[in-house]
């Protein structure tokens, strides 16, 4: 829940549109109305006003002043708006998410998913205001705030694909393949070492030391990957995906689901593809 005078800010922004070299930041406005949206760009999204959006789905979705979404490059959103609807939208391009890591560097992956957390709100209002100056240290502070900006998503949401570390011991390499292609089944720990042929504890070192997650992790990551595709290409129940990608119960699966992306997987089929 926002507070009052953040929500007041919200409500009283001016209509703009200003670029610089690292981002792009517009206050606009959607009519009632059929809409796709899509990005070429990551985008970041929040409600300046009170809105009821009807999804392909059929679902009708009411959204709340300040509640944010960031949409990842390549994406179009079809939805009916049953209401007009203000938006403060901050747009990154390729070279902001890439200069904010090392040299080589493979750019993460970022979700579909619902901001909760209020200080990327914070960021973007601060970005707002910064935009209307034409100073230099404005400009500066426009720059170095967009890539904190991007550092803080990475951060938050971020997960970045190691390829070649983790082909640089086969054994890890064959559980990593192993996972992939049993993704409905369950799998212990004894399991997934004896596939690597190490003892349990050397083979959960050397994976998290070669991967950065704990099998655990890496595989409920990699479950909740394969439900988020499921969920935007098919029309197949969400009790069925939870089945299909190895949770023998879907508040397991919705739990889990929400735990990684900050949405539950219906939320998530509402901004389907």
């Amino acid at each position: 829940m926002l507070d009052t005078g953040l929500v007041e800010k919200l409500t009283t922004l001016d209509p703009m549109s200003n670029s610089w070299r690292t981002g792009t930041i517009e206050v606009g406005e959607t009519h009632p109305g059929d809409c796709v949206f899509s990005t070429t760009q990551l985008t970041l999204n929040f409600m300046l006003s009170p809105v009821k959006k009807r999804h392909d789905s059929g679902n009708l979705a009411e959204y709340d002043i300040g509640q944010g979404w960031m949409v990842p490059a390549g994406i179009n959103l079809r939805c009916g708006y049953e209401t007009s609807s203000r938006s403060l939208r901050l747009t990154l391009p390729l070279t902001t998410l890439r200069d904010v890591l090392p040299e080589g560097q493979a750019i993460p992956d970022l979700p579909i998913t619902c901001l909760e957390d209020p200080s990327f709100l914070h960021m973007v209002l601060n970005l707002y205001h910064a935009s209307q100056e034409d100073d230099a240290y404005s400009a500066l502070y426009r720059d170095t705030m967009t890539m904190a900006l991007a550092a803080h998503l990475y951060r938050a949401y971020g997960r970045v694909e190691e390829s070649v570390t983790h082909n640089s011991d086969p054994r890890i390499k064959r559980v990593l393949e192993y996972i992939e292609d049993n993704l409905d089944q369950a799998m212990t720990l004894d399991e997934l070492s004896a596939v690597a042929a190490m003892s349990k504890y050397h083979f959960a070192k050397m994976f998290k030391d070669l991967t950065s997650l704990p099998p655990h992790r890496y595989v409920a990551e990699r479950r909740v990957e394969r439900a988020k595709n499921l969920l935007m290409t098919s029309k197949v129940s969400t009790a069925e995906i939870a089945y299909q990608v190895g949770y023998n119960s879907q508040s397991n699966f919705t739990q889990i689901f929400r735990r990684l992306t900050g949405v539950t997987p219906a939320k998530f089929r509402e901004v389907r593809v």
